[in-house]
C-alpha cells in the first residue's frame, strides 16, 4: 500500500510536469506605460504633427492680429532688378509682391502730310516739297501712315509749331501729332512688422534710381 501511494504520487507530479512544458503559456497585454502616464512621443513624429496643424510663418504672421506697415519700392527699369529686390527682402518681411505697371509719356510732335491715295501721288508731293526748297521730309512707305510724308519730329512744341507755319507760308496744309511712348515699371510691394524695420535693408543703396515710401496697407 505504501508503495502505491509512492507511485501515485510520482505519476501526479510527472503529469504536473508536462503540463507546464508543452502547455501554451497565457499572454498577458504588453502595457508601455503605466495607466495614467502619457505616452512618450519621438521628437520627429512631434515635429510631423506640428507641421500638419499649422500654416506656414507668413500666412500665421499675417492675419489680423498683426500690425503690419506697408512699403512700395520703384520704378525698376529693368525686370531682373525686381525680382532681385524681392529675393533680398523674402526672408525678412511678411509678404512681397511685385507690380508691373506700363508709364505713358509723350515723346515729341510729328509734323507730316497726311497720307495721300497712292505711293505716286506721294512721290508727286515730295517733289513739290524739294521744288519749294523743303528739306528734311521722307515719304512714308509701310505702317499705319503708309504715303503719309513726314516733316520731322520735334522735342519741344514750338519748334513743331514753326515748321508748321513755315510750311503754311509754302502752301503745304501740314498737320501736327502728339507722339507717346509706352514702357513697363516695375515695383516691389511688401509689408513688414515693426520689429522687422530693423534689419531691413535699405534698397537704395543698391538702386539708387528708385524710391521706398510707405503706403496704407490693402486689405487681402
Amino acid at each position: 500500500m505504501r508503495y502505491l501511494f509512492i507511485l501515485l504520487l510520482i505519476a501526479n507530479i510527472a503529469f504536473f510536469v508536462w503540463l507546464q512544458r508543452f502547455s501554451p503559456a497565457v499572454k498577458k497585454p504588453f502595457a508601455a506605460v503605466d495607466e495614467g502616464v502619457k505616452a512618450l512621443q519621438l521628437v520627429a513624429e512631434v515635429k510631423d504633427n506640428k507641421s500638419n496643424d499649422s500654416h506656414t510663418v507668413n500666412s500665421v504672421e499675417i492675419n489680423d492680429d498683426v500690425q503690419q506697415i506697408c512699403y512700395s519700392a520703384g520704378p525698376f527699369d529693368i525686370e531682373a532688378n525686381v525680382h532681385a529686390a524681392a529675393e533680398t527682402l523674402e526672408p525678412l518681411v511678411l509678404k512681397s509682391n511685385i507690380r508691373k505697371i506700363t508709364t505713358t509719356q509723350e515723346a515729341g510732335y510729328w509734323v507730316y502730310l497726311p497720307a495721300l491715295s497712292s505711293r505716286a501721288e506721294a512721290l508727286k508731293k515730295g517733289r513739290e516739297l524739294a521744288t519749294a526748297y523743303v528739306k528734311d521730309y521722307y515719304v512714308v512707305t509701310s505702317g499705319d501712315n503708309e504715303n503719309s510724308i513726314s516733316l520731322g519730329l520735334y522735342r519741344e512744341p514750338y519748334n513743331a509749331d514753326n515748321r508748321i507755319a513755315e510750311l503754311s507760308k509754302k502752301g503745304f496744309n501740314v498737320k501736327k501729332e502728339i507722339r507717346i511712348e509706352q514702357w513697363p515699371e516695375f515695383w516691389l510691394d511688401f509689408s513688414v512688422t515693426e520689429p522687422q524695420l530693423t534689419v531691413l535693408p535699405d534698397l537704395k543703396q543698391t538702386y539708387p534710381d528708385i524710391s521706398q515710401n510707405e503706403v496704407i496697407c490693402k486689405n487681402n
